[in-house]
């Protein structure tokens, strides 16, 4: 049986009771790193002219150095990428843990960077590229309207590419919204094992779990209304509710196939037999 959004809003209310400060200082020790090597790599990249020229433009020479700087540039904003990638199953860690009545420590931050961050790093960016992906169909449409001057049957594919762009990205964000937290239970495991093992569990659940989402929305908008001080409280609620969303979805799943847990368990001994 499905437990309901509210059942799951109110786990999540008391799994945060008296460490609310913990959750939002892990924000600011998460946004604060983000934030150091964001400016890191601005400062470098205005320093050089790279953000505020063309690449052949501004009457520079293109020289052999100069290409080699450039690519650093975009190596750097790789780097800022991966980073990110890292802490966010960091991230969820804690968050696992709070929700599963375990200690959660700050160290659980670091825990993709200690696990395999080969494959946590793949994984974000595998996310990253098919919503790269949807996007393609849309931006070609945009650069010939462009170039057509947006005549009326431009416009019109330019309206349905969107939506092909919006309603691809959210369903394949359900479909494998679940993957870093099988990833995170189950470093061993392969990337694509995570991916298909997490459209196995949300089918028949994808649109639950998009109403859990959505009904968030009103606390998001309020949160920015407040400048950003109501997200402090907002951001913590919504990320435990989605990590006991994934815990109970689990546990159902374990009932439906109770071979299921074993299963995992002797793949994982026999990944790291063989590694």
């Amino acid at each position: 049986m499905k437990t309901s959004s509210s059942e799951l809003k109110r786990r999540a209310k008391r799994t945060l009771k008296g460490k609310y400060g913990f959750c939002i200082g892990i924000q600011f020790i998460e946004c604060g790193i983000l934030l150091a090597i964001t400016l890191v790599y601005m400062l470098t990249s205005f320093s050089m002219g790279f953000l505020s020229e063309p690449f052949l433009g501004g009457g520079r020479s293109v020289s052999a150095g100069y290409v080699v700087l450039r690519a650093g540039v975009y190596i750097s904003f790789l780097i800022i990428l991966s980073v990110y990638g890292l802490l966010k199953p960091g991230v969820l860690k804690i968050y696992m843990n709070l929700c599963s009545g375990n200690t959660a420590k700050l160290s659980d931050l670091l825990f993709a960077f200690q696990n395999k961050p080969h494959r946590f790093i793949g994984l974000y960016f595998i996310n990253l590229f098919i919503g790269f992906a949807w996007g393609i169909p849309y931006f070609v449409v945009l650069i010939v309207a462009v170039i057509t001057d947006f005549i009326p049957i431009m416009v019109v594919l330019l309206v349905l590419m969107y939506l092909l762009l919006l309603i691809g990205n959210i369903i394949t964000m359900l479909y494998l919204s679940q993957s870093m937290f099988l990833l995170i239970e189950s470093p061993d495991q392969r990337v694509i094992g995570s991916l298909k093992e997490s459209a196995a569990m949300m089918k028949g659940n994808k649109g639950g779990y998009f109403y859990l989402l959505m009904s968030f929305i009103g606390m998001v908008v309020l949160g920015y209304c407040s400048m950003g001080i109501g997200l402090l409280w907002a951001l913590p609620y919504i990320q435990a509710t989605v990590t006991e969303y994934y815990l109970d979805l689990k546990k159902r799943r374990s009932l439906d196939f109770p071979g299921r847990d074993v299963e995992v368990s002797f793949e994982s001994m026999w990944n790291q037999e063989n590694q």
